[in-house]
Protein backbone atom coordinates (compact mmCIF):
# COMPACT_ATOMS: atom_id res chain seq x y z
CA UNK A 1 0.00 0.00 0.00
CA UNK A 2 1.00 4.00 -1.27
CA UNK A 3 1.95 6.08 2.19
CA UNK A 4 -0.29 8.59 2.19
CA UNK A 5 0.46 12.26 0.75
CA UNK A 6 -1.69 14.35 3.08
CA UNK A 7 0.08 17.58 1.98
CA UNK A 8 -2.23 16.53 -1.82
CA UNK A 9 -4.93 15.17 0.15
CA UNK A 10 -5.58 18.58 2.14
CA UNK A 11 -4.40 21.26 -0.77
CA UNK A 12 -7.07 19.35 -2.75
CA UNK A 13 -9.94 19.39 -0.09
CA UNK A 14 -9.48 22.12 2.63
CA UNK A 15 -11.93 24.45 0.76
CA UNK A 16 -14.68 21.96 0.63
CA UNK A 17 -14.50 20.88 4.35
CA UNK A 18 -14.65 24.74 5.63
CA UNK A 19 -18.68 24.00 6.54
CA UNK A 20 -17.34 20.64 7.73
CA UNK A 21 -14.88 22.06 10.76
CA UNK A 22 -16.78 24.82 11.69
CA UNK A 23 -20.33 23.26 12.24
CA UNK A 24 -19.54 18.96 11.88
CA UNK A 25 -20.65 17.36 15.05
CA UNK A 26 -17.32 15.60 15.42
CA UNK A 27 -15.14 19.09 14.98
CA UNK A 28 -17.41 20.65 17.54
CA UNK A 29 -17.01 17.69 20.02
CA UNK A 30 -13.39 18.09 19.44
CA UNK A 31 -13.78 21.87 20.16
CA UNK A 32 -15.69 21.23 23.31
CA UNK A 33 -13.22 19.08 24.80
CA UNK A 34 -10.06 20.92 23.95
CA UNK A 35 -12.32 24.03 25.71
CA UNK A 36 -12.74 22.21 28.87
CA UNK A 37 -9.26 21.33 29.09
CA UNK A 38 -8.22 24.79 28.80
CA UNK A 39 -11.29 25.69 31.36
CA UNK A 40 -10.19 23.71 33.97
CA UNK A 41 -6.37 25.09 33.73
CA UNK A 42 -5.43 27.64 36.82
CA UNK A 43 -3.48 30.34 35.98
CA UNK A 44 -4.46 30.19 32.41
CA UNK A 45 -4.08 34.26 32.47
CA UNK A 46 -0.82 33.81 32.61
CA UNK A 47 -0.44 32.01 29.16
CA UNK A 48 1.47 34.40 26.80
CA UNK A 49 2.44 32.40 23.92
CA UNK A 50 0.74 29.37 21.65
CA UNK A 51 1.84 27.69 18.96
CA UNK A 52 -0.26 25.20 16.92
CA UNK A 53 0.86 22.76 15.01
CA UNK A 54 -0.78 21.56 12.20
CA UNK A 55 -3.85 24.38 12.59
CA UNK A 56 -5.07 23.20 8.56
CA UNK A 57 -7.78 25.97 8.24
CA UNK A 58 -7.42 27.83 11.46
CA UNK A 59 -10.95 27.05 13.23
CA UNK A 60 -9.47 25.58 16.35
CA UNK A 61 -6.94 27.90 16.39
CA UNK A 62 -9.04 31.03 16.21
CA UNK A 63 -11.21 29.43 19.03
CA UNK A 64 -7.81 29.93 21.06
CA UNK A 65 -6.85 32.85 20.10
CA UNK A 66 -10.81 33.90 21.63
CA UNK A 67 -10.11 31.49 24.37
CA UNK A 68 -6.51 32.58 24.96
CA UNK A 69 -7.19 36.96 24.84
CA UNK A 70 -3.88 37.49 26.20
CA UNK A 71 -1.75 35.02 24.53
CA UNK A 72 0.21 35.32 21.07
CA UNK A 73 -1.53 32.60 19.47
CA UNK A 74 0.50 31.38 16.08
CA UNK A 75 -1.06 28.45 13.60
CA UNK A 76 1.40 26.87 11.37
CA UNK A 77 0.31 24.47 8.63
CA UNK A 78 2.72 22.90 5.78
CA UNK A 79 -0.53 23.56 3.66
CA UNK A 80 -0.35 26.73 1.94
CA UNK A 81 -4.36 26.41 1.37
CA UNK A 82 -5.12 25.62 4.88
CA UNK A 83 -3.02 28.99 5.60
CA UNK A 84 -5.09 30.89 2.80
CA UNK A 85 -7.81 29.54 4.28
CA UNK A 86 -7.35 30.74 7.63
CA UNK A 87 -6.21 34.19 6.76
CA UNK A 88 -9.38 34.52 4.43
CA UNK A 89 -11.76 33.64 7.42
CA UNK A 90 -10.62 34.64 10.62
CA UNK A 91 -9.19 37.52 12.31
CA UNK A 92 -8.28 38.62 15.77
CA UNK A 93 -5.39 40.95 17.06
CA UNK A 94 -3.60 38.09 19.08
CA UNK A 95 -3.84 35.69 15.88
CA UNK A 96 -0.72 34.94 13.44
CA UNK A 97 -1.41 32.06 10.37
CA UNK A 98 1.94 30.82 9.10
CA UNK A 99 2.76 28.81 6.03
CA UNK A 100 6.06 26.88 7.92
CA UNK A 101 6.19 23.45 5.93
CA UNK A 102 9.33 22.28 8.45
CA UNK A 103 7.82 23.66 11.55
CA UNK A 104 10.47 25.93 11.54
CA UNK A 105 8.49 27.67 14.44
CA UNK A 106 9.42 24.79 16.93
CA UNK A 107 12.47 26.27 17.03
CA UNK A 108 11.12 29.02 19.35
CA UNK A 109 9.69 28.12 23.11
CA UNK A 110 6.11 28.92 23.80
CA UNK A 111 3.83 28.73 26.81
CA UNK A 112 1.77 25.62 25.42
CA UNK A 113 2.46 23.67 22.32
CA UNK A 114 -0.38 22.31 20.64
CA UNK A 115 -1.42 19.63 17.75
CA UNK A 116 -5.36 18.42 17.03
CA UNK A 117 -5.90 15.40 14.95
CA UNK A 118 -2.72 15.66 13.46
CA UNK A 119 0.04 13.53 14.70
CA UNK A 120 -1.92 10.12 13.12
CA UNK A 121 -0.89 11.75 9.79
CA UNK A 122 2.90 11.96 10.39
CA UNK A 123 4.80 9.10 9.28
CA UNK A 124 7.29 10.08 12.07
CA UNK A 125 5.29 11.57 15.06
CA UNK A 126 8.09 10.54 17.43
CA UNK A 127 10.50 13.23 16.21
CA UNK A 128 7.46 15.58 15.42
CA UNK A 129 6.11 15.16 19.16
CA UNK A 130 9.50 15.44 20.98
CA UNK A 131 10.17 18.26 19.26
CA UNK A 132 6.86 20.00 20.16
CA UNK A 133 8.08 19.04 23.83
CA UNK A 134 11.13 20.86 23.36
CA UNK A 135 9.44 24.07 22.64
CA UNK A 136 6.96 24.13 25.41
CA UNK A 137 7.79 25.68 28.32
CA UNK A 138 4.89 24.61 30.17
CA UNK A 139 2.68 22.47 28.35
CA UNK A 140 1.26 20.21 25.24
CA UNK A 141 -2.06 19.67 24.50
CA UNK A 142 -2.96 17.34 22.18
CA UNK A 143 -5.67 15.38 20.08
CA UNK A 144 -5.72 12.36 17.94
CA UNK A 145 -8.05 9.05 17.39
CA UNK A 146 -7.13 5.85 18.98
CA UNK A 147 -8.94 2.16 17.89
CA UNK A 148 -9.44 0.69 15.03
CA UNK A 149 -8.52 2.49 12.06
CA UNK A 150 -10.97 2.52 9.33
CA UNK A 151 -10.91 3.06 5.33
CA UNK A 152 -11.79 6.46 5.44
CA UNK A 153 -9.30 7.74 7.97
CA UNK A 154 -6.88 5.82 5.86
CA UNK A 155 -8.27 8.12 2.91
CA UNK A 156 -7.77 11.39 4.49
CA UNK A 157 -4.04 10.52 5.20
CA UNK A 158 -3.62 8.39 8.19
CA UNK A 159 -0.79 6.46 8.90
CA UNK A 160 -1.98 5.23 12.22
CA UNK A 161 -4.56 5.57 15.59
CA UNK A 162 -2.85 5.37 18.35
CA UNK A 163 -3.26 2.55 21.04
CA UNK A 164 -4.44 3.75 24.58
CA UNK A 165 -1.35 4.98 27.07
CA UNK A 166 1.01 5.22 23.95
CA UNK A 167 1.42 8.65 23.57
CA UNK A 168 1.07 9.27 27.52
CA UNK A 169 4.08 7.10 28.09
CA UNK A 170 6.41 8.84 25.11
CA UNK A 171 5.23 12.35 27.42
CA UNK A 172 6.30 11.16 30.18
CA UNK A 173 9.82 10.19 28.54
CA UNK A 174 10.21 13.25 27.47
CA UNK A 175 9.61 15.36 31.02
CA UNK A 176 5.74 15.74 30.85
CA UNK A 177 3.25 14.02 33.01
CA UNK A 178 -0.65 14.35 31.98
CA UNK A 179 -2.50 17.11 33.59
CA UNK A 180 -5.68 16.19 32.34
CA UNK A 181 -6.58 13.40 30.00
CA UNK A 182 -10.33 12.61 28.10
CA UNK A 183 -11.11 9.32 26.32
CA UNK A 184 -13.92 10.63 24.85
CA UNK A 185 -17.27 9.66 22.45
CA UNK A 186 -18.45 6.08 23.53
CA UNK A 187 -21.53 5.41 22.44
CA UNK A 188 -22.37 7.88 19.97
CA UNK A 189 -19.50 9.00 18.60
CA UNK A 190 -17.59 5.87 18.36
CA UNK A 191 -18.16 3.28 17.41
CA UNK A 192 -21.84 4.26 16.04
CA UNK A 193 -20.85 7.65 14.41
CA UNK A 194 -17.29 6.57 13.01
CA UNK A 195 -18.98 3.50 11.59
CA UNK A 196 -21.19 5.62 9.65
CA UNK A 197 -18.59 7.64 8.60
CA UNK A 198 -16.41 4.86 7.06
CA UNK A 199 -20.05 3.47 5.67
CA UNK A 200 -21.19 6.86 3.64
CA UNK A 201 -17.17 8.55 3.29
CA UNK A 202 -18.13 11.74 4.75
CA UNK A 203 -14.94 13.40 4.06
CA UNK A 204 -16.13 13.22 0.19
CA UNK A 205 -19.81 12.89 0.06
CA UNK A 206 -22.23 16.08 -0.44
CA UNK A 207 -23.88 15.63 2.61
CA UNK A 208 -20.75 16.51 5.03
CA UNK A 209 -18.77 18.52 2.37
CA UNK A 210 -19.32 22.11 0.57
CA UNK A 211 -21.43 24.93 2.31
CA UNK A 212 -23.87 23.44 4.87
CA UNK A 213 -27.61 24.70 4.47
CA UNK A 214 -30.24 24.49 7.15
CA UNK A 215 -30.49 20.91 6.94
CA UNK A 216 -26.88 19.79 7.35
CA UNK A 217 -26.66 22.24 10.09
CA UNK A 218 -29.40 20.69 12.17
CA UNK A 219 -28.39 17.53 11.95
CA UNK A 220 -24.97 18.22 12.66
CA UNK A 221 -25.86 19.84 16.10
CA UNK A 222 -28.35 17.09 17.07
CA UNK A 223 -25.45 14.64 16.86
CA UNK A 224 -23.25 17.17 18.19
CA UNK A 225 -25.36 17.13 21.73
CA UNK A 226 -25.59 13.39 21.24
CA UNK A 227 -21.78 13.24 21.26
CA UNK A 228 -21.57 15.93 24.06
CA UNK A 229 -24.14 15.36 26.65
CA UNK A 230 -24.60 11.47 25.57
CA UNK A 231 -21.46 9.79 25.46
CA UNK A 232 -18.86 9.10 27.50
CA UNK A 233 -15.53 12.01 28.09
CA UNK A 234 -13.09 10.33 30.96
CA UNK A 235 -13.16 6.91 29.63
CA UNK A 236 -14.00 4.26 26.95
CA UNK A 237 -14.05 6.58 23.98
CA UNK A 238 -12.22 6.93 20.86
CA UNK A 239 -11.61 10.53 20.94
CA UNK A 240 -7.91 11.48 23.02
CA UNK A 241 -7.46 14.74 24.32
CA UNK A 242 -4.78 15.55 26.66
CA UNK A 243 -2.97 18.06 28.18
CA UNK A 244 0.44 17.14 30.06
CA UNK A 245 2.14 19.56 31.79
CA UNK A 246 6.20 20.10 32.13
CA UNK A 247 7.23 18.03 35.66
Amino acid sequence: MSKPDNRAIYDEHWETWLDMKMHGPASRLLRSLIHDQLGGLEGREQIESLLDVGCGEGTITWHLAKWLPHARVVGIDFSEVGIECGRARYSLPNLTFEHDEDSRRLSERYDVVTAFEVLEHVEDWQSLLARMAAAANRYVLLSFPTGRMRAFEVHVGHFRNFKKGEVEAFMRDHGFVPERIFYAGFPFYSPLYREACNLTNAASNRFTTGRYGVRQKIVASALYRLFRHGSTRNCLGDQFCGLFRRA
